[in-house]
């Protein structure tokens, strides 16, 4: 797969929208990469799908949520 020919690091950030019932948020997706971190604010919005179903994630305040992406798996 030569992953260790190379190094890459992805950032994303999503500022407060000021009208969030207009926000659209991600498309159901799996993760790619090696490995996601993600800091979760108060507001949360992960969800994992579990037996077909949407489930929200709670966020822990000052946690980081690791994933597995598929590289790992």
């Amino acid at each position: 797969m030569d992953c260790h020919k190379g190094n890459a690091l992805l950032c994303h950030y999503y500022p407060p929208c000021p009208e969030p019932e207009l926000t659209m948020g991600a498309a159901g997706h799996c993760d790619p990469s090696f490995l996601t971190v993600l800091l979760q604010d108060h507001i949360g919005g992960l969800q994992i799908l579990h037996q077909d179903k949407w489930i929200d994630v709670p966020p822990i305040p000052e946690a980081f949520v690791v994933n597995i992406g598929d590289v790992m798996q």
